[in-house]
């Protein structure tokens, strides 16, 4: 086994079971007996300024079903922006619905969800009539939304889940996965490539620490993402537009 593969399986019952339900879920209300994967907030930063907040909350239901709640609040000095998202996932990974928020500076709202085993997003913008987008998509397509950072996270557990293998006496091994991926704010899809590219010692808020680094590339944009040992999210570095995301 590798040192890679030893250091990613610290924490295997986790992956074993989100090999099961693909990513976990974030939810305000939670059921009874519930289990809380993560929660808490991540720093957004531009060119080294803070200029925004975003609060999650990782859960699965008592219904095995998974829920992803985030809230999103930017103020960039130009403009205040408060935004919301919830995702509901099926034990299997399929998407159940999507639902997206914009609470200021003015309302507005989209839902992604299942029809005819594709997706439509029904967008309805603020004082505008109502439409719908359909989307040649399976079920099984990754949501990620401008803005929620969160859904990286999620993103990472699923690569973890479906994108490894484990093989006697080598232990787990992941290779480059390709997923497809919906971004609702921007009504486009397209595709993301994930790969774990090692360990890597970087600064997070003035102590070192050595983590698992992966990259997540799509329309030629790469992001990096550094992960704890019990897979969550640290920091995460769009470097085309000095952008950098660190948990709080």
């Amino acid at each position: 086994m590798n040192r890679i593969c030893k250091r990613i399986l610290v924490a295997g019952a986790v992956v074993a079971c989100l090999a099961a339900v693909s990513i976990a879920g974030t939810a305000k209300d939670k059921e009874t007996d519930g289990k809380v994967w993560d929660s808490g907030s991540f720093g957004i930063f531009v060119n080294g300024k803070r200029v925004g907040t975003e609060k999650f909350t990782i859960e699965q239901r008592s219904t095995h079903e998974s829920v992803a709640d985030s809230e999103i609040t930017v103020d960039d000095g130009h403009a205040k922006v408060t935004q919301t998202a919830e995702m509901r996932v099926a034990p299997n990974g399929d998407l159940i619905s999507y639902v997206w928020k914009g609470l200021s500076p003015r309302k507005e709202q989209s839902t992604v969800e299942p029809k005819d085993q594709l997706l439509v997003e029904h967008v309805m913008p603020a004082d505008q009539k109502k439409m719908d987008v359909p989307y040649v998509l399976p079920l099984s397509t990754v949501i990620l939304d401008d803005n929620f950072f969160s859904h990286r996270e999620l993103l990472v557990w699923r690569y973890l889940a479906t994108g490894c293998v484990v093989k006697p006496n080598e232990g787990r091994m992941c290779a480059p996965t390709h997923f497809g991926i919906l971004v609702p704010h921007q009504h486009t899809s397209a595709s993301a490539v994930m790969e774990l590219t090692g360990r890597e010692q970087i600064n997070v808020k003035g102590k070192q620490q050595e983590l698992n680094k992966f990259k997540i590339e799509s329309d030629g944009v790469v992001w990096n993402l550094w992960v704890s040992d019990d897979y969550k999210v640290i920091k995460m570095a769009v470097p085309s537009s000095n952008v950098e995301v660190v948990r709080d």
